[in-house]
């Protein structure tokens, strides 16, 4: 086919597919002749995420195959009249899907082929596409070429996401930087280049809400621009393993420590014959993840960057095991930095009842918080648009902005994003590992993060435009601080240097200075430690006066002080929420037991009783120690911080050490368990959440562990296969394992 006969198709096929609206259906499929010893030259973990469809490649069978002639192409010393553009070739694939065919575009160096059929063919077969081409333009000019391809889209009114390959030359560079785009609509990322786009990298691509996310692929082709729109299709990428051969993860069970032992035994000379071989070590946890029980009496977990160094925390754990045998104990907490645990103390016997969810307080969130999450669990992220602003629920713009500052956040984004981050690890743990907490409670403003995580209010979303405008957040207790001005008569125009100071003394020793104070206040208790609030002059003077010294939080809020009475109605006015229909009640919060600051028994379940409970917690000074005494005499034991950072953690470790004990019920195990750690790696800290769960016997599913695992073996297993290697015994066991489409 000639370049003059194929410019007068492309012609004919833009007029007609702006005449009717084009809506092209675009799926990835696997390039079957590709070979994998090319990836140097392509990262194709960009694609990594892609599965399998036996649809897509039931209809890719009849689709018509434009391979390019890549000599003709690439061959940069061909004379330039002689080369099919990359507009041209698709314009020509256009042709034959506004006749209603399907057509594979494709590049032998490509691991990838680009399915094109019309958006009918694609619902007709119930084919799920990774997006949609709905415009294309071109001009002399870069942005004439950009509006006529979005009014032909019908989305003039918006600026979609660029995907500049205007620097590309040749059309393999432009036909993988086309791929790599779909790939990352697919996986909501943000688009990069391929030798930027890493598996860890990527960013999350935040739409505004009920938005779907929109592209403009840019490219030249001589003197002309050429822009095409593409639209987010209803398929999502799969979600990446959270094991992989650096992020090992191996559970064990048994009915007694001697029985363990020899378990272990075993798991430890299989890693040592394997310690050197990434593929085998994830073929050995899948086996593990498989076989495991979590209903036996004692259950363990192995962590390790690398299968070298599970044999080496084998090994460890090992001898932990052996030396509490030869002791004659069967009393073995033991737990290790990488993650490895195996606990058989008392506490474990009762953690099947005394699971209780921590929902920490405003100032916990930091910059770049899980920004892994969304690659590892993208169905609950497109949940989560579907029912609301997930943008604004975790203040993006704010968080995970370029070089984000926390502290230039005010208090009411702040207290978004926590909620946020709380409601979204709370449908992590409840609905992917199928962790039921007993009980739950919340450090100060975490007490609202509780009611919104747990199903209890209906519409939590609709909190968060009230949020941001309500005045007891925006001017009340934080900004001009209006109800501290009214409790101490200061006109509008009279400065407030207001702080907090973190102090390590005794609640009394501070209340008996406070009379000299009358701006000074006791805010909050929290084991060994306060928090004085208020003046900062008058802060300071009265920390000289008992000899201490103060830690300044430099964050202005009134909560838990005298002033914030004076709205203590509103606040319970705000707060008064309407609840989940009983159905829904009955499947999350009827077995759980909800605590609260302001009352030593749980409180009920009912708008009026939630909302008045909300607001003594946030007027009233907070006293944390009591709170998490009470709940331990409710039979609390495993104490699971749902939020970022580890801000309760670390304060229940401290007041469970120190607090008197007036009861047996107090002398029981108790035990903080963290699911994140500020500065580490989200993922991992997760995992070692799950790890101590798992070794307190804490009733759980691993399944989605073991999906990753399988579908990143299978991944892996298909690429061996395309590029037609020798199998080993192993792996043909594996394949066993793993037949049945990834669809």
């Amino acid at each position: 086919m000639s370049n003059q006969t194929l410019s007068a198709q492309k012609v004919q096929s833009t007029t007609s597919a702006s005449a009717a609206n084009m809506r092209i259906a675009l799926k990835l499929v696997a390039n079957e002749s590709f070979s994998f010893a090319a990836q140097a030259e392509m990262n194709s973990s960009a694609f990594a995420a892609i599965k399998s469809c036996s649809l897509a490649d039931s209809i890719g069978l009849s689709a018509i195959v434009l391979e390019i002639d890549v000599s003709s192409l690439d061959d940069t010393s061909a004379p330039a009249n002689q080369a099919i553009s990359f507009s041209d070739y698709l314009a020509q694939a256009i042709v034959h899907i506004e006749q209603q065919q399907s057509v594979l575009l494709s590049h032998p160096a490509m691991p990838y082929r680009l399915l094109m059929m019309p958006a009918i063919v694609a619902a007709k077969h119930r084919c799920h596409p990774h997006a949609y081409l709905t415009g294309m333009g071109d001009d002399s000019n870069a942005k004439t070429a950009t509006s006529k391809a979005l009014s032909q889209a019908k989305r003039a009114h918006i600026s979609p996401i660029q995907m500049d390959a205007t620097h590309c030359n040749s059309y393999k560079d432009k036909f993988a930087e086309l791929i790599t785009l779909v790939g990352n609509i697919a996986a909501r990322s943000m688009p990069e280049t391929p030798a930027k786009l890493t598996a860890d990298s990527s960013k999350y691509w935040f739409s505004e809400m009920h938005q779907s996310r929109v592209a403009c692929f840019n490219i030249t082709e001589g003197a002309h621009h050429h822009a095409a729109v593409l639209v987010q299709g209803t398929e999502l990428a799969q979600a990446k393993s959270m094991l992989d051969e650096k992020r090992i993860f191996i559970p064990l069970s048994a009915d007694n420590l001697q029985a363990f032992k020899l378990q272990l035994t075993d798991l430890h000379a299989q890693l040592d014959s394997i310690k050197s071989q990434s593929d085998n070590i994830m073929t050995l946890m899948l086996t593990q993840l498989e076989k495991f029980a979590n209903n036996n009496a004692l259950s363990a977990v192995i962590m390790a960057n690398s299968a070298a160094a599970a044999f080496t925390e084998a090994e460890a754990m090992l001898l932990a095991v052996e030396t509490a045998l030869n002791n004659n104990t069967t009393e073995l907490d033991y737990k290790t930095p990488s993650g490895s645990c195996l606990h058989t103390s008392s506490l474990q016997k009762d953690a099947h009842s005394g699971v209780c969810f921590v929902y920490p307080g405003v100032g916990t969130v930091y910059p770049q918080m899980f920004a892994q999450l969304p690659s590892y669990f993208p169905t609950l992220f497109s949940q989560l648009e579907r029912e609301g602003d997930v943008k604004a629920m975790l203040q993006a713009e704010s968080i995970y902005a370029e070089n984000a500052k926390v502290s230039d956040m005010s208090l009411d984004k702040l207290a978004i994003a926590g909620v946020g981050v709380s409601y979204i690890l709370t449908k992590i743990l409840t609905q992917h590992f199928a962790i039921k907490p007993n009980f739950a409670m919340g450090y100060s403003m975490g007490e609202a993060s509780m009611w919104a995580s747990l199903d209890v209010w209906k519409t939590p979303h609709n909190m968060i435009e009230a949020t941001q405008t309500n005045s007891i957040f925006t001017t009340d207790i934080s900004g001009r601080l209006d109800c501290v001005r009214q409790a101490w008569q200061l006109n509008h125009d009279e400065d407030i240097v207001w702080n907090s100071f973190v102090v390590r003394a005794e609640p009394s020793i501070i209340e008996a200075a406070l009379s000299d104070y009358p701006r000074a206040y006791l805010a909050i208790v929290q084991g060994d430690t306060c928090v004085l609030a208020g003046c900062e002059q008058s802060c300071k003077a009265l920390l000289k006066q008992i000899g201490k010294r103060g830690i300044a939080a430099n964050r202005v809020t009134a909560m838990h002080t005298q002033p914030a009475m004076l709205i203590r109605d509103n606040v319970q006015t705000f707060y008064q929420q309407p609840l989940h229909d009983q159905a829904v009640l009955n499947a999350q919060a009827a077995q759980i037991q909800f605590m609260s600051a302001a009352s030593t028994i749980p409180v009920s379940v009912t708008s009026e009783a939630i909302a008045d409970s909300i607001a003594d917690t946030f007027c009233h000074p907070l006293n944390f120690t009591e709170l998490v005494n009470n709940t331990r005499k409710q039979g609390a034991s495993l104490f699971v911080e749902i939020g970022a950072d580890r801000q309760t953690s670390t304060l229940i470790d401290k007041i469970t050490r120190t607090s008197e004990a007036p009861d047996t019920v107090m002398n029981s195990a108790c035990q903080a368990i963290a699911t994140n750690a500020k500065g580490g790696d989200d993922l991992t800290a997760l995992l070692k959440c799950i790890a101590q769960l798992v070794a307190h016997n804490v009733p759980l599913s691993l399944n989605y562990l073991t999906d990753g695992l399988t579908n990143l073996l299978t991944t892996q297993l298909m690429t061996a296969q395309r590029s037609q290697t020798a199998m080993s015994q192993s792996n043909s066991q594996l394949a066993s394992q793993l037949e049945g489409e990834q669809s």
